[in-house]
């Protein structure tokens, strides 16, 4: 590049100035930013390895079948009108019992979806009586 419009005088302090990468990673916006993106990279795999422990094994062979299922999802408290919205969201809410919500039609990859919630502690199969 013969500096053109520029001039020379303008490019030569950006290429003796430039940063070297240590610098770089060393600036607390740099930091900032790798720590938030370890922290969301380290919690997306654990929501990735435990949602198949919440998912009982019972329901194995049926989400290879592909059809829709009827779930009882338990979570760790009572739910609240969010969460039964949200279940909604999945399937047919049909009923509310304690911590469990009693969701009919869920597809196999919802199931799946579901699963990765860390407030839900486990997915079974309903009991014949309730469906």
């Amino acid at each position: 590049m013969d500096g053109g419009a520029l001039g020379a005088s303008l490019l030569e302090p950006m290429k003796a100035s430039a940063m070297p990468v240590v610098a770089v990673l060393r600036h607390r916006s740099v930091v900032f930013l790798l720590v938030v993106a370890v922290a969301w990279g380290g919690w997306e795999l654990f929501l990735v390895t435990t949602a198949t422990v919440r998912i009982d094994p019972a329901l194995q062979t049926a989400l290879r079948e592909r059809a829709p299922l009827a779930v009882a999802i338990t979570l760790g408290f009572a739910p609240e009108n969010f969460h039964i919205r949200l279940f909604q969201s999945y399937g047919i809410v049909s009923g509310v019992r304690g911590n469990t919500v009693l969701v009919n039609r869920v597809s196999p990859d919802d199931l799946r979806r579901i699963s990765r919630y860390y407030w839900v502690k486990r997915i079974s199969p309903q009991s014949e009586s309730v469906q």
